[in-house]
């Protein structure tokens, strides 16, 4: 046994010496001389400018000349290559935002009553905006009153009176 700890010994100090010869230069701080700066000149600027004059010559334009025929082979059930039908004028007009608007409930006092119209609560004098199924619409509440609430739609000339649906059990 005593002949197995002079090799130990001996490989502690090898692995400690090899870690010092490759380490002390990391450690060392590396100075730089003095003096001016070399200017990086950039190679690629000829060529950033040639393929830039390039681009300009060449316009991809993607037109879709012919209806297609046939289906996809990828996605045979697909409908995206079918014909889209054209609709008429008079069907593709939209209701006026108004007629979408209604008035689910009143809460308050007399004299402080709030509206809910379409989810969005107001109160007299105040502006908001109410989702409908077209869009955004923005309103002013004008009068409350106990089953009622007079609005002015953005965009429209008359005010409207919401009339609250009472249901009957």
């Amino acid at each position: 046994m005593r002949n197995a700890l002079p090799f130990w010994h001996g490989l502690q100090a090898a692995s400690a010496a090899a870690l010092v010869v490759f380490l002390a230069p990391a450690c060392s701080q590396k100075i730089t001389p003095p003096g001016p700066g070399k200017i990086a000149v950039n190679k690629t600027n000829s060529l950033v400018s040639a393929t830039n004059k390039l681009s300009l010559e060449y316009v991809s334009v993607f037109e879709n000349l012919t209806s297609p025929k046939g289906r996809d082979p990828f996605y045979p059930n697909s409908h995206r290559r079918d014909p889209v039908p054209i609709m008429p004028a008079m069907l593709t007009e939209k209701a006026p935002p108004s007629s979408e608007l209604v008035l689910k409930g009143v809460v308050g006092a007399t004299n402080h009553r709030l509206a809910v119209i379409n989810n969005v609560i107001l109160e007299t004098g105040e502006t908001g905006s109410v989702r409908v199924p077209s869009g955004k619409v923005r309103l002013k509440c004008l009068e409350i009153g106990g089953d009622f609430a007079v609005i002015q739609v953005e965009g429209e000339i008359e005010p409207k009176r919401l009339q609250l649906i009472k249901k009957g059990f």
